[in-house]
C-alpha cells in the first residue's frame, strides 16, 4: 500500500553465516537494512542483542558498508536506544513501534532530504550528539497488512518439538501468527510492552484473523500454527467468534497459545479443543504465595488446581512455565514448585531461570537496590548459552539457582513415569525424542564446565 520495497531475509532459517549475509545484502545495494531485535516469542528481545553486535562488527569490516545505513528496532533497543547505537554503532535506531518511523525515514531518505528530526520515534547520532526524537504513535493494528506468506514461505520453519508429540516427522510447513499486540497485566518481570513504551493491548479483527489462517491452510498447507499473542485465551467475546468461525471450516489444524490460570472456564477450553486447539501454555511461574505476590501475579491454589482438571477433561495438552530465582525463592519454595509440577506431570514444562531484562520494572528495582549491576554483556540473558546466566534471590546465588533449573530440568523430563506417559499418550517416537533431548547436558561457564 506505501509502495516500499522490501527484501525479508531470515539468516537462522535460509542458514546464512553473517558473512554470507553482509554479501548478500551488499549485492542487493538496499536504501537501508534494518536489523529486528525479536525473536519467535514477542519477549525475544535481549538475548539476540549479542548476534546483532557480532553482525554490525563484522558488517563494518566491509569496504562500503558506510554506504548502507543500518537501523535497529525492537524491544530491547527501544529500552535502552543510547546504549544500543553505541554498541553497534548503527546508524539510526527505531525507539518504539516502529511503522511510521520506517516509513518516515525511508522517504526522508529516498527523497534525499537531510532533517530527519521530523521522523518520529527515530534515535540517532549527530555530530557526537544523541539525539531522540519524540515518539511516533501507535498505529491501528487493523491497518497493517497480513504477512507476506510469499516471503516468509512457512515450508522453511518447523514447530517446536513439543507442539508435535505424535507427529514428530511433520513439523513443517509451519507459520506464527498474531491476533494482538500486547498485554494489559503488570507483570514486573515481563518485558512485552516494551516496543510499544506503555502498557497496552490491542486487538485484531478476527476477520482478518481466519482470513490469514484460511490463506495458510489452504495455500500453504499449513497445519501447525502457533499463535504469538502473549495473551490470547481470554474472556472475552472476540475469542467466541473465533471459535465459532473456525468450527465452520472444520480444518485439520494444530494450534497452541498462551493463556493465564485466571483467563479461562472449562465451556471456552471445550471448544478450543474441537476446533484444533491442542497445547495451552500457562505462566504458573510458582506455587508459592510470596513469590507469587512479587511479581504481581495473584491467583489461589485452588484456581491452580481447577485449571489443571478443566484442561484434562478437554483434552489438551498443558505446557507449564515457571521461573525459578525470583526474589523469595530459596530452595523450599523451588522444591514446592518442582514437586507440583512433577505430581501433574504435564505434558510439557519450560524452567525459565529469573532475569531482569532491561525496559522492566524488575530491571530498574535490581540496579538501583545493587542487586545486580548493569549488564556489560547480553550474553548472560542465554537462557541455553554457555555464558547464560540467572538472577540472584535473597536466599541463593546465581549459580545455585542456575544449576537448580538445569537439574530440575533434566530429573522431569528423565522420569519413567513421565516417558511411560508420553509413550502411552503419544507414541514411543516422541518418548526416544525425550530421552535423546535429555542427554544433551548444557555447558555453563558459571558452573565451571
Amino acid at each position: 500500500e506505501k509502495q516500499v520495497p522490501v527484501e525479508m531475509i531470515d539468516s537462522d532459517a535460509e542458514g546464512y553465516s553473517i558473512d554470507e549475509l553482509i554479501v548478500l545484502i551488499h549485492d542487493l545495494k538496499p536504501t537501508f537494512v534494518c536489523l529486528i531485535a525479536s525473536g519467535s516469542n514477542p519477549s525475544a528481545s535481549t538475548m539476540t542483542m549479542v548476534g546483532i553486535i557480532d553482525f554490525c562488527e563484522k558488517f563494518y569490516e566491509y569496504s562500503d558498508s558506510r554506504e548502507i545505513p543500518l537501523i535497529i528496532w525492537g524491544g530491547h533497543p527501544t529500552a535502552l536506544p543510547k546504549r544500543t547505537l553505541l554498541e553497534t554503532k548503527a546508524d539510526y535506531l527505531i525507539k518504539g513501534e516502529g511503522y511510521e518511523t520506517l516509513l518516515g525515514l525511508y522517504q526522508t531518505l529516498t527523497n534525499g532530504k537531510k532533517d530527519l528530526s521530523k521522523v518520529k520515534g527515530l534515535c540517532y547520532f549527530e555530530n557526537d550528539t544523541y539525539i531522540e526524537n519524540e515518539s511516533a504513535p501507535l498505529v491501528d493494528v487493523d491497518s497493517l497488512p497480513m504477512v507476506n506468506w510469499e516471503k516468509m514461505n512457512p515450508s522453511k520453519y518447523r514447530a517446536h518439538n513439543w507442539h508435535c508429540f505424535g507427529d514428530m516427522k511433520n513439523r513443517t510447513p509451519y507459520a506464527i501468527l498474531w491476533t494482538s499486540f500486547g498485554c494489559p497485566y503488570p507483570c514486573n518481570f515481563c518485558c512485552i510492552n516494551n516496543v510499544f513504551e506503555k502498557r497496552t493491548f490491542r486487538f485484531r479483527s478476527i476477520s482478518s484473523v481466519i482470513d490469514e489462517i484460511d490463506l495458510l491452510v489452504n495455500k500453504y498447507g499449513v497445519k501447525h500454527i502457533k499463535i504469538l499473542d502473549e495473551l490470547f485465551i481470554i474472556k472475552h467475546p472476540r475469542i467466541d467468534e473465533f471459535i465459532s468461525r473456525m468450527e465452520e471450516r472444520k480444518y485439520d489444524v494444530n494450534l497452541w497459545a498462551f493463556a493465564r490460570v485466571d483467563s479461562v472456564d472449562p465451556r471456552t477450553l471445550e471448544r478450543l479443543k474441537k476446533i484444533g486447539m491442542n497445547w495451552v501454555a500457562y505462566g504458573i511461574e510458582s506455587v508459592d504465595r510470596t513469590v507469587l505476590t512479587s511479581t504481581t501475579k495473584r491467583y489461589s491454589q485452588k484456581l491452580v488446581e481447577d485449571l489443571v482438571k478443566w484442561n484434562r477433561d478437554a483434552g489438551l495438552n498443558i505446557c507449564a512455565d515457571a521461573i525459578f530465582g525470583l526474589w523469595d525463592d530459596g530452595y523450599d519454595t523451588m522444591n514446592a514448585t518442582r514437586d507440583f509440577l512433577i505430581e501433574n506431570n504435564f505434558e510439557w514444562i519450560n524452567i525459565y531461570p529469573g532475569y531482569a531484562y532491561p525496559g522492566t520494572p524488575l530491571y530498574e528495582e535490581y540496579l538501583q537496590k545493587k542487586i545486580i549491576e548493569e549488564p556489560k554483556s547480553w550474553h548472560q540473558y542465554s537462557m541455553y548459552g554457555y555464558e547464560g546466566g540467572a538472577l540472584p534471590s535473597k536466599h541463593l546465588t546465581s549459580a545455585q539457582i542456575l544449576k537448580y533449573r538445569d537439574d530440575t530440568f533434566r530429573e522431569y523430563f528423565s522420569r519413567p513415569e513421565f516417558l511411560t506417559y508420553l509413550e502411552k499418550k503419544f507414541d514411543a517416537e516422541t518418548s526416544d525424542h525425550v530421552k535423546d533431548m535429555v542427554k544433551i547436558k548444557l555447558k555453563r561457564k558459571m558452573l565451571g564446565d
